[in-house]
């Protein structure tokens, strides 16, 4: 039975045939239900980063695998539509500050490409101006904005963008 006072859900995506998991808690972290599936809608998803930072890939490489997708990686913004355009991926994780090409720019090219329209992109940044650059990632066509903390919260991003997105269909 679950109980109203449950708040938090987290479904993981997985590759076939591996374990995916369900967690019900409340809000004090009390009341824990884990529960762990093999799940046959989920699939090896493809990822392309976009980061001009070495240390963020071998970071987001290390917690994608962990998570079972396949990323491909690019340092330079103005590599980002023809990697795009190559690579085909489900979902465009899009670092704004590249020393090359303005991460906003690369996102507008994105959205004004139409083999590329229709990608979700989630733009994932370490500016501090944090809703002033969301309001701008959503309104240029941005999925979601995540800050640049931490790589477990960036694929827990991605896990529920995924999920949502194969829920509706698309």
């Amino acid at each position: 039975m679950l109980l109203p006072f449950f708040v938090e859900l987290e479904v993981g995506i997985r590759c076939p045939g591996s374990a995916s998991g369900v967690r019900f808690q409340n809000a004090s972290g009390a009341a824990r239900v884990d529960c762990l599936y093999s799940s046959s809608m989920a699939s090896r998803c493809r990822i392309l980063l976009a980061d001009d930072d070495p240390a963020v890939h071998r970071m987001v490489q290390r917690v994608a695998t962990e998570f079972g997708h396949e990323l491909t990686q690019i340092r330079r913004g103005s590599a980002v539509l023809a990697a795009a355009l190559e690579s085909k991926p489900d979902l465009i994780v899009l670092d704004i500050g590249f020393p090359d090409a303005d991460g906003r720019d690369v996102l507008a090219q994105l959205k004004a490409e139409a083999r590329t329209a229709d990608i979700p992109v989630l733009v994932w940044s370490g500016r501090h101006d944090l809703e002033s650059e969301r309001r701008i990632a959503i309104s240029l066509g941005a999925e979601d904005y995540v800050e640049k903390t931490d790589a477990q919260l960036l694929m827990r991003k991605i896990e529920r963008l995924l999920l949502r997105l194969k829920g509706t269909g698309d």
